[in-house]
């Protein structure tokens, strides 16, 4: 299944997450990353910041083999360049590649802003990640890389494309969301079974909330009443298509989760919480936790004890 060693730069195929059918011991889940050309491909678990699931390697290397009978490699990477867990490989001796941020993506990255030369751009976005990714490993040993940075952004042939750069930060940032907050939070809905709806025009309201099918006008909510500043993100139980008498959840019948912070009240009949204050205001400044998935993890977890806890309740939703 071994492929030639100049696989990623050659292949014509897609980098993306991609959803493989609903999880069970052996089959299914979400892949982080998949290099492929429809024949091949490499399949990256790209974990940060949280636990090996069970048999998770194993359901990603039962799936390459299944997909790519030709070869594929399975490709595990840490921040440190760390062993999976034996529950994650299902106990057996699986063929993987284990690589970290710390050594082989920084000396990747390093390989990139020379290749970048030609391209100022591309060379300060590739410089910035680099960066990014030393901080996090703790590797960061540039102690005058912001004043280089400044000085490499201020030169004559790199100003304009800086320029260019900063009159699109407002559209830039909107795509991190989508791609870190929103296309994530797709997959779950999907991997749950569960719709998805997501606001992001009406005025200053706005997020995304999951439902179940049979849940005509409530739904879970992670929202903000200030899209401007993206401040005060907060999670909670409301109505994304207006009840009429018969379907609304009256004061008698509010009931504050045991997993949600604040108490009930008039739009949020559940009660309701903000997002952890390291993340409760999205911005520029907490890029890293957006990026490394910190963010939506968040979201997912405190989704998935909402749902938990509306079973075990047995509370039936309007």
């Amino acid at each position: 299944m071994e492929l030639p060693c100049d696989y990623i730069t050659e292949a014509k195929g897609i980098i993306k997450e991609r959803y493989i059918g609903r999880k069970t011991k052996t089959d299914g889940g979400r892949i982080d990353i998949i290099i492929e050309d429809g024949n091949h491909a490499v399949i990256i678990e790209n974990k940060i910041y949280a636990e090996d699931q069970e048999n998770q390697l194993l359901r990603y290397y039962n799936y390459g083999r299944k997909q790519f009978p030709k070869g594929f490699e399975l490709v595990y990477l840490t921040l440190e360049g760390v062993e999976p867990d034996e529950k994650s490989l299902g106990k057996k001796n699986l063929p993987f590649n284990r690589m970290s941020y710390k050594d082989n993506i920084v000396e990747w990255l390093e390989e990139c802003v020379v290749i970048a030369q030609k391209n100022p751009l591309a060379q300060a976005v590739i410089m910035q990640y680099r960066e990014l990714v030393k901080q996090i490993t703790n590797t960061d040993m540039d102690t005058n890389y912001k004043e280089q940075l400044l000085e490499t952004m201020a030169k004559p042939e790199n100003a304009i494309a800086m320029g260019e750069m900063l009159a699109v930060e407002e559209d830039w940032f909107s795509r991190i969301m989508d791609i870190y907050i929103w296309e994530p939070l797709k997959d779950y809905a999907i991997s749950k079974n569960l719709k998805i709806g997501i606001e992001m025009d009406s005025g200053d309201e706005t997020g995304a909330w999951i439902y179940k099918k049979e849940w005509k006008h409530y739904g879970i909510f992670v929202w903000t009443d200030s899209k401007r500043f993206w401040n005060d993100m907060y999670i909670c139980i409301s109505y994304y298509n207006k009840p009429n008498r018969s379907n609304l959840i009256t004061k008698k019948e509010y009931q504050k989760l045991d997993c949600l912070v604040e108490e009930a009240e008039t739009g949020c009949p559940y009660g309701w919480e903000y997002l952890p204050d390291t993340i409760r205001n999205w911005g520029y400044s907490i890029t890293k936790e957006i990026v490394t998935k910190e963010v939506v993890n968040c979201i997912i977890e405190k989704f998935d004890m909402i749902l938990n806890e509306i079973e075990e309740k047995k509370i039936k939703m309007p």
